[in-house]
């Protein structure tokens, strides 16, 4: 104020005023946002409530009854009620039991689960930790909280105080300079992708014919399914095929499938692209729908991911990406699951937008070098 003879004073007064508005605006943009975009398909957070026969209706309307939710009601889980004693509650399915809410879990979309036990009943320490071992974030009413040496933090849920345990806690604006920079990445990729495309669309389609573009459901962000794409690197009978070359894969307990000489890739322009991974360019389409980011996991096949155990599942707490720790330290040459899922675990413990930097050039070194390529 001192200095107000440097600055108009019509932006002085008019700051506030357009704050106000601009900020009014915006708030009912998104409540109209929130209150159209309903079900799997709306971006919002996927959610498991679990709690007793005494409290779980309680716990649905408390999610149910706002219009402006953030989250999308996966399931209901009731710890005390027998096997199939209540098969669903207002069109959501319910699981009776923690074996039957952990099978669900584990195999099923679920980003976040809200634990609100009845004081009359134990805390179930074990499920909970299983899920914090799945990689999904935990929240627990205050009024239970059990040991956890996890990261933690206390925040409000649909009127509830809740304490959240999730394997790594990342703040607002390290997931805008992810996602920022996935946008400005997967722009550029784009780009490249529509110039590869007009030199090796022609080779494949005269070496394989058939569609040039190759789509696969895999398994996302704790368990969202979503189509990758990439350039057909195999003739078209290769799904098929694999079934009969199991025998040869290199990945021993069948949890991924790699093999040495892969009969089922188109010779020439099939290894070419592999070799560079050239095929991988139209994922930058994924990357830019928000499917997946620039760096993250490996997104596993459907029938890879219902082998899972427990603990694998944490490697997909992240959105899988293009690139990560596990292929900048070998890809193809680890040949044991359990140290792909090591490795992936440990980028998500330690991500940091410094990481995803250095694991980006790391790539660029890695894919030059036809390292681990195959």
């Amino acid at each position: 104020m001192k200095e107000s003879s440097n600055y108009s004073r019509i932006v002085t007064f008019a700051f506030p005023i357009i704050s106000i508005c601009v900020l009014y605006i915006g708030r009912i943009l998104l409540k109209k946002w929130l209150s159209k975009h309903r079900g799997p398909a709306s971006g919002k957070r996927a959610i498991l409530l679990i709690g007793g026969k005494k409290n779980y209706k309680e716990i649905v309307e408390a999610f149910t009854g706002n219009p402006y939710s953030e989250f999308h009601v996966m399931g209901i889980g009731i710890i005390d009620a027998k096997e199939n004693e209540i098969p669903n509650y207002h069109g959501f399915p319910v699981f009776c039991g923690e074996s039957a809410i952990e099978d669900f879990a584990q195999l099923n979309w679920v980003d976040e689960a809200l634990f609100s036990i009845p004081t009359e009943l134990a805390l179930p320490d074990k499920l909970i930790g299983n899920f914090g071992i799945m990689g999904i974030t935990v929240h627990i009413k205050l009024a239970r909280v059990a040991d956890d040496s996890s990261n933690q933090i206390v925040e409000k849920l649909e009127g509830y105080t809740v304490l959240s345990t999730s394997i790594n806690m990342v703040s607002t604006a390290q997931l805008i300079f992810k996602r920022t920079m996935d946008i400005c990445g997967g722009l550029v990729g784009m780009l490249l992708t529509g110039i590869i495309f007009i030199f090796v669309a022609p080779i494949i389609y005269i070496k394989s014919p058939g569609p040039i573009f190759f789509k696969q459901v895999r398994i996302g962000k704790n368990g969202k399914k979503f189509n990758i794409y990439k350039f057909r690197s195999m003739y078209m009978d290769a799904e098929e095929r694999k079934k009969e070359l199991i025998a040869q894969n290199n990945i021993k307990d069948g949890m991924m499938f790699k093999m040495d000489n892969d009969p089922r890739i188109i010779k020439g322009i099939g290894n070419f692209i592999r070799d560079y991974s050239l095929d991988e360019f139209p994922q930058f389409w994924n990357v830019l729908k928000g499917d997946m980011s620039l760096v993250g996991t490996r997104p596993p096949t459907v029938d890879e991911w219902e082998k899972y155990e427990m603990h694998h599942r944490s490697r997909l707490a992240f959105k899988p990406g293009l690139t990560g720790m596990w292929q900048v330290s070998g890809r193809s040459n680890i040949t044991d699951f359990e140290e792909v899922v090591r490795l992936d675990t440990e980028y998500i413990k330690k991500w940091s937008p410094g990481l995803d930097i250095k694991i980006l050039f790391k790539t660029v070194a890695v894919v030059l070098g036809k390292v681990g390529s195959k």
